[in-house]
């Protein structure tokens, strides 16, 4: 299995494009688009199953087959990881540190594209799961252990990039409430915060500071808006982790019922066996009685 550029793949899942849209990937040409175009889009890294090319357990099962695609997840997981703590927090540092209105639009795409690829990922993984835990002899003791392991290090993933995000979040909310102050410096504490609220909810009217400083608070609103949007993309896709999260960690304990079922139908069906067994050797025998029976009779008669 390897961990591609995702949306490179048009197969797996279908596509999945919550936002609609098109975004290109930064890291090969970088895109204009500001505060307006830039929230709300993503494209090619929703399609397919995120670049992850992972072996067919319909074609060969067994134990070994469950513990291959385990190892396989448990790789991906690892290089999600690794994408999280690598390029998203560089991309999210620069977001942070962008000083003019260009660096923040193309630090904002980069960030963005690297977000929607873990999103993309985080699903297709959590599929692949899924398709583990229906596979016959998934509840094997030999394998069970290692199909519990894989649940805990996606559930584990998923709540790490949860606090990064979180993170992420407060640190631009801060930067908006900082520059929002420098547009605003005579807004008392109220109007502070309440400007700051109306910020973060994308009204842009909220910067607009007539005056001698028009052109500084034209480079802090612009700044701003691209931090607001961020961070509601961020809350959008928060509620989204927080119901993938929920989805596999159900999974572990989902195909149990199923499980007994089949355990508990096949010894039902045990049991009838052996009942119908005890009756048809009763009626064998009354059958055999009968006919004993029978010829007692006809002897007596005869004589």
């Amino acid at each position: 299995m390897s961990y591609q550029s995702l949306g490179d793949n048009q197969g797996g899942y279908g596509q999945y494009n919550p936002y609609g849209g098109q975004q290109q990937n930064p890291y090969a040409q970088q895109q204009d688009y500001g505060y307006g175009s830039g929230y709300g889009q993503t494209g090619d890294v929703e399609q397919g199953n995120g670049g992850y090319e992972m072996s067919n357990m319909q074609q060969s099962g067994g134990p070994t087959a469950i513990l291959n695609k385990c190892k396989e997840m448990n790789d991906a997981i690892n290089e999600l990881r690794t994408k999280r703590e690598g390029q998203l927090v560089s991309a999210q540092n620069a977001l942070l540190d962008s000083a003019t209105g260009k660096e923040d639009q193309a630090a904002r795409q980069s960030v963005d594209y690297i977000e929607d690829e873990i999103n993309t990922a985080l699903r297709y993984l959590r599929d692949q799961f899924k398709r583990i835990k229906e596979t016959p002899g998934s509840g094997d003791p030999r394998v069970s252990g290692q199909v519990e392991n894989v649940n805990r290090n996606l559930r584990r993933e998923i709540e790490q990039y949860q606090r990064t995000q979180s993170d992420f979040r407060k640190r631009l909310e801060e930067q908006v409430r900082r520059r929002y102050e420098i547009a605003n410096p005579e807004a008392t504490p109220e109007e502070l915060e309440q400007g700051v609220q109306n910020v973060l909810a994308g009204q842009e009217q909220a910067f607009m500071t007539p005056g001698t400083r028009s052109r500084q608070a034209n480079d802090a609103r612009q700044a701003t808006m691209q931090r607001s949007a961020a961070i509601r993309k961020i809350e959008q896709d928060m509620i989204q982790l927080g119901q993938l999260y929920q989805e596999v960690a159900e999974l572990v304990h989902q195909q149990e019922p199923a499980v007994t079922q089949i355990e508990q139908g096949a010894e039902d069906t045990h049991r009838n066996v052996q009942q119908a067994n005890t009756k048809l050797d009763n009626a064998i025998v009354s059958a055999r009685n009968a006919r004993r029976w029978k010829w007692y009779a006809l002897i007596i008669v005869s004589k």
